[in-house]
């Protein structure tokens, strides 16, 4: 009798344990989902995305997004199909949320393997989107000019790999009079207030960056973020990987401990099955 009131505490002490798992896999999917909506339809994102748009990159980007999309949406489904599974021990929703669990951890490693493959590729096409801003642009589109100011202000950088880059652009070269130092070329140029640094906001507090066509732009190197923003995007990204690595790693490792005790919670299932029809 002890050891089988001892059995009978364990399958409902498991079938807690699927039942909570399951919620979390709930929740989880959620935010896979909101992610990869956000990825696809927030207006920043895309605005840098689709400025310079080889169809190969694009087609990329856009599988990652309805990649994470399908997975959250899957995730979000078999959250509610396992807790209902758990609950009524059903032993054929306990099935299929198995198989579709199954499914989801297949997709999430199918799109990290195609993320990681394409990382140069989509890095190399980001680098190409902003100097598309700098040089054409930023000069002609307010909207394309406001992102960029935020994301220089934001992440205290200037141009795309330096402040340079605003000799090039067609914002930049707009300075009446200035001498040519050769074909196509000139040092001297002004950049957007959004590049000054700190000293440069109080060395030159209403028009920092818009007046330093008066001389060589090097002249003005201690008033302007030294980081191109190209490099400021990505060291902010990986100052964040271990932590996305780390969360990735957490939650296959629970989807793998998700299958194994619902594939234990039928065989436990099975097996009281079978003592009631004993009794």
């Amino acid at each position: 009798m002890a050891s089988s009131q001892t059995g009978r505490g364990c399958f409902w002490a498991l079938r807690s344990i699927v039942f909570v798992l399951n919620l979390f896999f709930w929740l989880s999917g959620l935010f896979v989902l909101v992610l990869g909506l956000w990825l696809l339809l927030d207006r920043s994102v895309n605005d840098i995305l689709t400025t310079n748009s080889p169809s190969q990159t694009n087609d990329h980007f856009s599988l990652i997004c309805y990649l994470l999309i399908g997975t959250g949406v899957l995730m979000t489904l078999i959250g509610g199909l396992g807790c209902c599974g758990a609950w009524r021990l059903n032993q054929g929703m306990l099935v299929g949320f198995f198989i579709i669990l199954l499914l989801v951890f297949c997709l999430q490693l199918a799109a990290a393997i195609l993320a990681y493959n394409q990382q140069e590729l989509i890095k190399r096409y980001i680098d190409q989107s902003m100097y598309h801003i700098v040089q054409e642009l930023y000069a002609t589109q307010p909207a394309y000019k406001e992102l960029f100011d935020n994301i220089q202000s934001e992440f205290e950088c200037c141009g795309v790999r330096g402040y340079r880059d605003w000799l090039y652009s067609s914002w930049g070269r707009d300075v009446p009079g200035k001498t040519e130092l050769g074909i196509g070329y000139s040092d001297i140029g002004k950049v957007p207030q959004s590049c000054c640094n700190e000293q440069g906001m109080r060395d030159y507090p209403i028009d920092c960056g818009l007046t330093f066509d008066k001389l060589e732009l090097h002249t003005y190197e201690p008033f302007i973020h030294s980081k191109g923003c190209s490099e400021a995007i990505y060291d902010a990204a990986n100052s964040h990987l271990d932590i996305v690595i780390a969360v990735c790693v957490i939650m296959g490792i629970i989807e793998l401990l998700g299958m194994f005790l619902t594939m234990l919670l039928c065989c436990c299932l099975n097996v009281e099955q079978h003592r009631k029809v004993s009794l």
